[in-house]
């Protein structure tokens, strides 16, 4: 009976492993053939780019420039969309800054008085430093130089 009992949680552990590495298999499908549509997506906002550039001058002399400066416009505002809106990373991307613009506004600024006297304090303890450092360095400039070479 135990041996029963063992060998049908052992093909249920089997068939829960067997599940995770299928499922895992599908995930990596899943992400190859969105590199691949996200590919394709980039290729294709490169043309509209290209085909505005090109429209803008193969058009040179049937439309005044102002209505020629749409052409580009709309294949880079075409492209942007495309990109950041549609393509996997694009999305992540943007995902990502709106986040962090949530938490930049989360941030507490100090008061007014606060921020002077902290800025006041790290000028003066530069300026103490500062002048640490140039004295030490002073020191040993004098020590190397004029003690052990025997400059005058």
């Amino acid at each position: 009976m135990d041996n029963k009992t063992s060998k049908d949680v052992g093909t249920k552990t089997k068939t829960k492993a067997q599940l995770k590495a299928e499922a895992r298999e599908q995930q990596q499908l899943e992400i190859k053939r969105n590199k691949r549509l996200d590919f394709l997506k980039y290729i294709i906002s490169a043309i509209l780019i290209a085909a505005g550039i090109m429209a803008f001058y193969a058009l040179d002399t049937q439309l005044p420039l102002y209505i020629r400066y749409l052409f580009p416009l709309i294949g880079v505002i075409a492209a942007i969309v495309i990109v950041f809106f549609w393509s996997t990373g694009g999305r992540e991307l943007t995902a990502y800054v709106r986040d962090c613009v949530s938490e930049a506004r989360k941030v507490v600024w100090p008061e007014r008085n606060e921020a002077l006297r902290m800025t006041l304090f790290v000028l003066i303890f530069v300026a103490v430093l500062s002048l640490f450092i140039w004295g030490v360095d002073s020191l040993i400039s004098w020590l190397l130089f004029d003690i052990f070479m025997k400059r005058s």
